[in-house]
């Protein structure tokens, strides 16, 4: 079994789950999942994480994402997108060409830092433990709480009539559908996405992405992330034989913890990942390990 993190350029108008099918498909690979799901109409980069490589997802310690944003102002739609036909305001366009590149960048510098959010009704987002799009599909809007989250950067590219352009880094579960209509707010018009691609994810900013239709069982491992890589954020901690044996009978060890570790990766003879260790003190104990 393949085990890692594979980098899959998500084509437009082929879902997510789409497009993990066709992946487990040519791949042969069973055990599979999406790490950051995108919508239909997105491209970019869709982490497929495989095997033993999913029980670790959740120690991904840092998954900030980058996307390049196209969005139309003075257009609305319900989705939030273009999956849904927008109405166009054209009273708005008139201060659409009032808009300067500092009045953008300034408003720009508003959001960078803490953001609160409400998720779209359009979206995955659970509310009594249904999907929001599921009210929405039938015309229901239900109350929805501000989800914190974070800006890191909102860089400019271009204003060209009335499309925007502009290339965001932010926190996991930023809806960027619902971030371009609450940046127009501040210039009292609509806002409509209208294109997005995510050009990467922590922590595999240095890794390049494949389209689905280029990989396949004879250059799996050139394509790859290994698991010591995918949790590039925990530092590691070299265990012998021995050590390694008895971690897996659930037993701890001890172990000097110099550096004060919480959580480190266990590496054995030959550089072999075989899971996570939890530190109290000087003492290491078995936290979540790979098959044996």
């Amino acid at each position: 079994m393949s085990s890692g993190v594979f980098l899959i350029n998500k084509k437009k108008f082929i879902t997510s789950s789409k497009t993990l099918a066709i992946f487990k498909k040519r791949t042969k690979i069973k055990k599979a999942g999406i790490f950051g799901i995108l919508d239909p109409l997105a491209t970019g980069t869709l982490p497929i994480v495989t095997g033993e490589a999913t029980k670790f997802i959740s120690y991904i310690t840092k998954n900030n994402k980058t996307y390049i944003v196209k969005c139309k102002l003075g257009a609305f739609s319900e989705c939030g997108d273009y999956e849904s036909e927008p109405i166009i305001f054209e009273n708005e366009f008139n201060d659409i060409k009032k808009l300067s590149k500092k009045d953008i960048i300034n408003t720009f510098n508003m959001f960078i830092g803490p953001y609160f959010q409400s998720p779209p009704m359009y979206s995955a987002s659970k509310y009594k433990g249904k999907p929001l799009y599921i009210y929405a599909r039938n015309n229901m809007i239900v109350e929805r709480q501000l989800k914190e989250r974070h800006i890191y950067d909102l860089k400019y590219v271009s204003l060209e009539n009335d499309i925007l352009s502009f290339i965001v880094t932010c926190s996991p579960g930023t809806y960027i559908r619902t971030l371009v209509q609450d940046i127009a707010k501040e210039w009292s018009l609509h806002s409509c996405l209208y294109e997005l691609d995510r050009s990467s994810v922590e922590p595999f900013e240095k890794y390049s992405h494949i389209d689905v239709d280029d990989i396949n069982t004879d250059n799996l491992e050139e394509y790859r992330i290994d698991i010591t890589n995918m949790l590039s954020n925990i530092p590691s901690i070299a265990c012998n034989y021995d050590e390694i044996s008895r971690l897996y009978k659930g037993l701890h060890i001890n172990k000097n913890n110099d550096t004060n570790y919480t959580l480190c990766k266990l590496i054995g003879d030959n550089s072999i990942f075989h899971g996570i260790g939890l530190f109290k003190s000087n003492v290491l104990y078995p936290k979540r390990l790979m098959k044996r």
